[in-house]
Order: C-alpha cells, then structure tokens, then sequence
C-alpha cells in the first residue's frame, strides 16, 4: 500500500510540473525570438537613426527660422580723474544781467534758451561719474537655401536610399533570426526523441539480457551470448547520458534564444514539409526577390546619386537671408517711447574657383565608388544563382532520402510484425523480437533526423531564393 501512495504522488507531481510548463507552438517561438532577439533590436534601432538622418537632411528644404533676444543692465563708475566739471555758461548769464538793460527782456531770454541748449550739449559730452544703461533687443531671423548646385535635393535622395536600405538590412536580420528559431526548435525535438528513443533501446536492452541470463542459466546459450546481451546495456547507458545532456543544452540554448526562462514544452512535432516551390524558376524567383540584390541596387543608386552631389560642389550656393530687430535703450527705466527697430533683407552666391584640385578628386573617388558597386552587385548575382543551385540539390537530396528512410521504416515495421507473429507461433525466441524493436527505433531516429534535415533544407531554399519566413 505504501509504494502505490508512492508512485501515486510521484505520479501527481510529475503531472503538475509538466503542466506548469509553458507550452509553445513553433509560431510562438518564433514570436519571441523576434520580440526578444537583441541583434534584431540594434536593427530595428540602426532603422530609426538613419530615420532620423533623413529627416534631419530634409530639413534643409525648409527656411531656418531663430527667435533671439536679451536684456542688459550696465553700470560704471569713473575715477575722479576722468570727470572734467564744466561752467555752465547759463550760470554767467545771470551775473551779466545786471549790467544789460532791463527792458531788453526778449534778448536775455534767446540767450538763456541757447547757454542751456549748450550747456546740454556740453553734459552730453562730458563723462559722468556713475553711468547707468538698460537695453533690451528682440530679433528674428530668417535663412533659406535657393540654389546649392543639385547637393540638397540629391542628400535628401541619398538619405532616403540608406534609410531603406537600412530597413532592408534589418528584414535581413529578421530573416536570420526566424531561421535560427526554427532549428533550434527542431534540434530541441530532435534531441528529445533521441533521449526517448535510447531509453526504450535500453529498457529492451535490459528485457534482453534478463531473458539471456536465464538461457544461460538453463544452459541454452553460451557464456559468451550473455556477456555480449550484458555489453550491450552498459554501452547504451553512456549514451543516455549524452542523449540527456545534448538535450538539455538544446532547450537552454531554445530558451536563451527566444529569451524566456521558464520551463518549455514544444507542441509541434518533427513532421515532412509541404514543398510549394518549382526548382525550375527557383534561379528566376530568386533574381527577382532575393533582398541581397535589392540592397546592391540600392547601392549602385546611392553611388549615382552621391556622384551627382560632387558635381555639385563645381555650382554657385544661393542663399538668402532676412532678419528683423527690436530694440530699447535708457538710463534708468525703458519707457514706450525709447523702443526703437530695423529689419534687412540680403541675397547672395558663392561660387568656387579653385580648390587646390580636391573637387576633382572627390568626383573621381565617387565615379569609382560607382563601378565598384556594379562589379558587386555582378558578382552577388553569380553568388546568389550558386546559392540557390546548392541548395536546390541539398534539398533535393534530402527528400530522396526521406524516401529511403519512410522505405527502411516500412521494413522494419514489417520485421518487428513477423518476429512478433514467429514468436508467439513459438517458431523463434523474444531475442529476434527484441533485435526487431531495436532496430525500429533506430530506423525512426534516422528517419526523424532526415526529415528535421529536409526541413531545414527548405528553410534554407527559401531564404536563398528570398521568401518570407
């Protein structure tokens, strides 16, 4: 009664823990690779600064508008030395009244209106010994480009093409990364069906040698039969070990990928897939999708245009600008009547002459920039057609031995039938029975390993002729 709570709790935990596990779909895996995926994320990231770049370098089609302003309080004091005090030339009127006659009064008048008018004059002049100043200003100012000799309009073009070119780089990336989720997915199950299938080996293995240790014991086998049924379980269980430990680096090197630490179990098995493409027009299909090529041209193109951008540096710059002021300015407090304000408006060119040759140089760089990029995007084509080549025979081989392999399953299905159907027809012993369950598992290990080939196979096709994972 005891063993059975045993088992029945062994049982029960078991279950718990494998329900506790997080259970993914090939599909969910690959969702949190590209979620989760770092070299991605710096991609997706690199996308947006040449996002970034490009709007910055059209920003140059748009007038350059600033708002300046300010306010000043300045206060000096002189040295004595430098404060020269003046008469006042209206102080010495009054010591000439006496002796003018009285009844010119209009006389005097015009000649006080003057000494204070001079006397103003005179202060005006003359440093003071504090001097105080407060001004303020306001200014707008206005710049745009006219003309830059084609160099604006073809930087803006410029950007634009390694802005997609750059989003083309990270579908690139993206691709690697779902690539990389399915084989590990499957290198994952395949390694969980290799530990299944080595302990079954081994648990036949096991029935196998009892059964020989008792023929032996009744002396229907030799010494030797049973040392051999006996050598045959000790090397099958190193090999569980590996089995597990490649197993288990299998699913940490999953979950590191996918970036999740919780215990996983994979519901998708190792299963043939539907071949939708006709090796006739892989070649063809893949010089019309591949992506490799659609950034070669996108690089050919930016070399174009960055040549017609260095033939702009031998054109004139228009420029013209505008600016508007506004300012106060007064001793003590700025009042509505000490504000002042001016505006001006300026076009203008410049226009290089000579350059000491480097115009020419930077033309000659860029026309070679050119030509390089059209021998690469030559020597891609050749490339990708190989490529494509390749792994239309991988693939092609693959599937023939699936054939084979679905043939020798076949067979050793039959077999494990017949030894089945001798043995209980006591024709022959459990050991042609066993050798027959031994070698149905190794045949389905084989079998399941070309169909995980095969499928990687196709993965690898497509990437080559530019489908979408």
């Amino acid at each position: 009664m005891r063993k059975v709570i045993i088992v029945a709790l062994f049982v029960i935990l078991f279950a718990s823990s494998v329900a506790a596990r997080m259970q993914l779909s090939l599909q969910d895996c690959i969702r949190l690779a590209k979620q989760n995926n770092k070299t991605l994320q710096q991609a997706e990231q690199e996308v947006r600064k040449y996002e970034a770049d490009y709007n910055n370098v059209r920003g140059g089609l748009f007038p350059q508008i600033s708002l300046s302003g300010g306010y000043q309080y300045k206060r000096t004091e002189l040295p004595k030395s430098a404060v020269v005090e003046m008469p006042a030339i209206s102080s010495q009127l009054s010591s000439l009244s006496d002796t003018t006659i009285v009844n010119d009064n209009t006389l005097y008048e015009n000649e006080e209106i003057i000494a204070s008018i001079i006397d103003g004059a005179f202060e005006g002049l003359m440093p003071k010994k504090v001097q105080k100043e407060n001004s303020a200003f306001g200014q707008v100012k206005l710049d745009q480009v006219i003309f830059m000799g084609g160099k604006l309009i073809n930087g803006i073009n410029i950007a634009g093409k390694l802005y997609h070119l750059q989003e083309r780089k990270c579908f690139l990336v993206e691709q690697d990364v779902v690539y990389n989720a399915i084989d590990q997915y499957y290198q994952q199950k395949l390694a969980r069906e290799v530990v299944i299938v080595k302990v079954e080996a081994l648990s036949i293995a096991k029935k196998h040698f009892m059964q020989v240790s008792d023929m032996y014991e009744q002396g229907l086998v030799s010494e030797y039969d049973m040392l051999r049924a006996k050598l045959e379980v000790q090397k099958l269980k190193p090999d569980i070990l590996r089995a597990k430990k490649n197993s288990a680096l299998a699913m940490e090197s999953l979950q590191n990928y996918i970036g999740i630490e919780e215990f996983i179990t994979l519901t998708d098995e190792i299963e043939l897939p539907e071949i939708e493409i006709n090796f006739s027009d892989a070649v063809r299909m893949g010089l019309k999708d591949r992506v490799e090529l659609e950034l070669a041209e996108l690089s050919v193109e930016v070399n174009k245009v960055n040549l017609r951008y260095e033939k702009g540096n031998f054109l004139p710059i228009i420029g013209f600008n505008a600016e508007y002021n506004y300012f106060g300015q007064n001793s003590t407090k700025i009042k509505s009547d000490n504000w002042g304000n001016y505006y001006q408006l300026g076009i203008g060119f410049s226009m290089p002459l000579f350059t000491g040759f480097s115009n020419t140089s930077k033309q000659a760089k860029a026309r070679h920039s050119l030509k390089q990029a059209q021998i690469e995007q030559k020597a891609l084509k050749e490339k990708i057609k190989l490529d494509i080549v390749n792994s239309s025979l991988q693939l092609k081989t693959d599937l023939k031995s699936v054939e084979v392999q679905q043939e020798n399953l076949q067979l050793a299905e039959t077999g494990l039938r017949i030894a089945e159907s001798r043995y209980d027809n006591q024709v022959s012993t459990q050991l042609e029975v066993f050798d027959a369950q031994l070698m149905l598992r190794s045949v389905k290990l084989s079998y399941l390993n070309t169909v995980y080939e095969t499928i990687m196979s196709y993965e690898k096709l497509k990437k080559a002729i530019g489908i979408e994972l």
